[in-house]
């Protein structure tokens, strides 16, 4: 591949690089991810969590996963969990020095709940101001999870919150918006009023540059933070050093669940008739080798998965299996009667043959070339995998009828409950699959009802398998999970980010541990 070494959004940037050790300890230039197209709108749920840039939620999530104020001084659940009631620090300001009062955080939870943007409120009813400092948080019915939001909702000013909010926004995050250039860079400079801890860096350039081009101007010397494919990362680069993050981004491939025949509400197909058969998907889940596809596909730049929430608290410990295992995958295919008639070695059930469309989203050589090796490992099962891309408008139209490879990771549980429950069948990009079990649907609830998220772990735990039913592979195998990636950048040596929680799904999320960025030089 041909890459342009000094596209413009770079060169640009070379041209405004700030030099010298004192003033690049204060200055970090990064190139972590394309420029979000929805803007900077917390209420809008921006780059998938990368809020803590320019916004403050009310908490932030440390890295044993447990949490932390940042706007508050202290908060409760009332007995009933019905209720939220927090307590704001004195004196808090946005960046540009406007108070933040109690009226901010009702103001932007209301508003969050009503602006069809990708910030998921839960259950979230309606919040109220009491006084100055204080505010109470209404739910429908209670919700273990509902911590996230709070850990995840970016505060706005009342005052200030209009319809171009998205490109000039103003918040109570550790930075503020100083200059935009569209397509080209974003730079931001410390908030003297953040209420959070502050780091050593005073302003930061980010570069929206694809990975190829980024990489290829790793060496100059003018970039601190790049995010870098899996596959580049053992090439050693002049002046930067490698860092590998652990991150919760999963791959994973969801089958239909139910037979050919049926329509969703825009008319697209739903079901399949050879993935509705469970022998299929469990075939499947003991045929991939997934320390193959982690060691070969990513240079061994991520872990095997059984699970959606591989290596997370609620993540099922008995749920691992011995994969790539192409004779038990065969024996539970023959005793389901899926045989083998064919010159070509494609089985067969009742005259329908086992021959599957793999969908995936264009544009990502990592998606194509684990769909590639995936279709490769199901081969010698008699199972015949053709593969299609498209961009995401199109993968959506067939999703419902094919199996599809997805990518998911959040350090959410509620992540389990929008790929399993049944209520959620078509819904967006939740449960594609139309995936139902009654059993399942109990558990689920049990585990959102339960009084606190610690409290809740065992029920999540129960949704693979609670001995009589579930998701994973010993139930119904609603899902081929695959892999965990590793995030990996090239760093400046002086440069450390510290220890965070695992990162999430999304470019982006490399900011979630902001405050613990250091530089470590003299």
């Amino acid at each position: 591949m041909k890459v342009n070494l000094c596209p413009l959004a770079f060169c640009l940037f070379t041209a405004l690089s700030v030099s010298g050790a004192t003033a690049q300890a204060h200055t970090l230039k990064l190139a972590v991810g394309a420029e979000p197209t929805e803007g900077f709108d917390p209420l809008l749920g921006w780059s998938h969590g990368s809020y803590v840039l320019l916004h403050s939620p009310l908490l932030r999530q440390n890295a044993d996963l447990s949490w932390q104020p940042v706007l508050v001084d202290s908060y409760t659940l009332s007995k009933d969990g019905l209720s939220w009631t927090i307590h704001l620090k004195p004196n808090l300001k946005f960046s540009d020095g406007s108070p933040l009062t109690a009226t901010d955080v009702a103001y932007s939870y209301n508003q969050a709940a009503t602006s069809g943007g990708k910030a998921d409120m839960g259950s979230f009813k309606q919040a109220k101001e009491i006084d100055v400092r204080t505010v109470v948080i209404e739910l429908k019915r209670p919700e273990s999870t509902f911590i996230h939001v709070l850990g995840a909702l970016g505060i706005v000013p009342k005052a200030k919150y209009g319809a171009n909010f998205a490109q000039h926004p103003i918040g109570a995050g550790p930075y503020k918006l100083t200059s935009l250039q569209p397509g080209q860079q974003l730079i931001v400079e410390a908030n003297p009023y953040y209420a959070g801890k502050k780091n050593d860096f005073e302003k930061l350039v980010f570069v929206f540059l694809d990975q190829d081009s980024a990489y290829a101007a790793a060496s100059s010397g003018k970039l601190d933070l790049i995010r870098i494919p899996q596959t580049l990362a053992n090439q050693p680069v002049k002046n930067m050093k490698l860092l590998v993050q652990k991150s919760v981004e999963n791959r994973g491939i969801m089958f239909p669940m139910t037979p050919s025949g049926k329509k969703d509400a825009q008319g697209n197909d739903v079901g399949n008739d050879i993935t509705s058969d469970i022998a299929i998907r469990k075939a499947i889940n003991y045929a991939v080798d997934r320390n193959i596809l982690a060691s070969q596909l990513f240079d061994g730049q991520a872990t095997p998965a059984f699970t959606a929430v591989e290596g997370l608290p609620w993540d099922n410990p008995e749920a691992k299996f011995k994969d790539g295992d192409i004779i038990q995958a065969k024996n539970i295919l023959d005793q389901a009667g899926w045989i083998a008639k064919t010159a070509d070695g494609i089985r067969e059930k009742n005259g329908v043959p086992a021959k599957l469309t793999l969908w995936y989203a264009s544009g990502d050589s990592t998606r194509r070339d684990l769909a590639q090796a995936f279709s490769a490992m199901v081969r010698p099962l008699g199972i015949e995998v053709t593969l299609k891309s498209g961009n995401w408008e199109t993968v959506e139209r067939y999703m419902h009828a094919n199996p599809t490879l997805f990518g998911w990771g959040s350090l959410d549980p509620m992540e389990l409950y929008h790929h399993y429950a049944g209520r959620l069948g078509g819904e967006g990009y939740f449960n594609p699959g139309y995936y139902a079990n009654a059993q399942v649907d109990k558990t689920l609830q049990q585990a959102i009802s339960a009084p606190d998220w610690q409290a809740a772990i065992p029920f999540w735990q129960k949704v693979d398998w609670d001995g009589k039913a579930g998701a994973g592979v010993r139930g119904d195998a609603a899902w081929v999970w695959l892999l965990n990636l590793n995030h990996t950048y090239l760093v400046n040596p002086c440069v450390s980010l510290g220890e965070g929680a695992p990162e999430a799904h999304g470019d982006w999320t490399v900011l979630n541990n902001l405050q613990g960025w250091s530089w470590t030089c003299q």
